[in-house]
């Protein structure tokens, strides 16, 4: 089963203020990746908006701050924090790169590259599509059997099966009304606050390979219940304005990763009520829906997004 990190997506980019442009995969490589040999294409298996109760137990700390490193990194989570405050809504597109292996041989393959939009209105309103694909340099029509697109209103989670033609509703309990998609599984990408953050993860700066025009963040899970979605996350700040570039994920098995670059950036879109209610679902000529209701009333039990069956 392949998950998306869709809705998370949409929810990266609470923080940013400007357009930023994308070329190429973005190289989020620590000096300690970097030394291990480049990045290879691997299966990736990206985090859900599922969440488990959350045991007490703790990974052990796979680093130790000193007291300036400590202040530094809570500089930038206030400034960041402060940014995500002016966020009414907000528009970009990205571009992907799915690391894989070939699960036979253990041979790396080339990356799936995939281009795509997110849409997102506060306080918990939310879209993912990927919509087309690039193969040999160039752009193609998705594959129904590939396609993510699935929209978040505050009350539900709407998932658009193309290949089979299904339209699932999972609506949430009224306890996440509003903030399933900020108290999810990476509360430190979607506008928590930074006490929050630092709660839940390891934080810490790593050295830039654009120093002084990009600021990188490294964070590792604090909890087992995130450390099940991924093993540590690499994200790209720029410093003119704190506006988040690009992030990569390294999943539990060591190996896989995804990589996701943003631009076309547009905070508070004022003609955006002009183009429609892009979190308005129906369900399309031809396809079935079906409503699935919270399995219980606990927060902690969110259903799964974007799974492809």
């Amino acid at each position: 089963m392949k998950f998306s990190v869709g809705l998370w997506i949409t929810i990266v980019l609470w923080w940013t203020a400007a357009s930023a442009t994308a070329q190429a995969p973005p190289r989020l490589q620590s000096p300690e990746s970097r030394m291990n040999g480049p990045d290879q294409p691997v299966r990736p298996q990206v985090p859900t908006l599922q969440q488990r109760a959350a045991p007490e137990q703790q990974p052990a700390a796979p680093f130790r701050l000193t007291p300036q490193e400590d202040e530094q990194v809570d500089r930038i989570l206030r400034v960041w924090e402060q940014r995500s405050t002016a966020v009414r809504t907000f528009d970009c597109s990205f571009k992907r790169w799915e690391y894989r292996y070939e699960m036979n041989s253990g041979q790396a393959v080339a990356p799936r590259e995939t281009l795509g939009i997110v849409r997102y209105a506060a306080p918990d309103k939310g879209m993912f599509q990927v919509q087309q694909a690039v193969q040999d340099g160039k752009l193609v029509a998705i594959d129904p059997r590939d396609a993510e697109h699935w929209v978040c209103d505050g009350k539900s989670i709407f998932e658009f099966n193309h290949a089979t033609k299904q339209l699932t509703e999972f609506r949430l309990p009224p306890e996440l009304h509003g903030k399933a998609i900020a108290d999810g599984p990476l509360p430190f990408l979607f506008g928590a606050q930074a006490e929050k953050i630092k709660q839940r993860y390891y934080i810490r700066t790593v050295p830039s390979e654009a120093e002084g025009q990009q600021t990188w963040l490294k964070a590792f899970p604090r909890y087992q219940q995130d450390a099940a979605n991924f093993e540590h996350a690499e994200l790209i700040l720029t410093n003119q304005n704190m506006t988040p570039f690009a992030l990569k994920l390294y999943l539990p098995n060591g190996k896989d990763c995804v990589s996701y670059q943003f631009y076309e950036i547009v905070i508070n879109d004022p003609l955006r009520l002009l183009k429609g209610d892009p979190f308005h679902v129906s369900t399309p000529l031809g396809w079935q829906k079906i409503v699935k209701e919270p399995a219980t009333a606990q927060a902690s039990r969110v259903p799964p997004v974007g799974a492809r069956r």
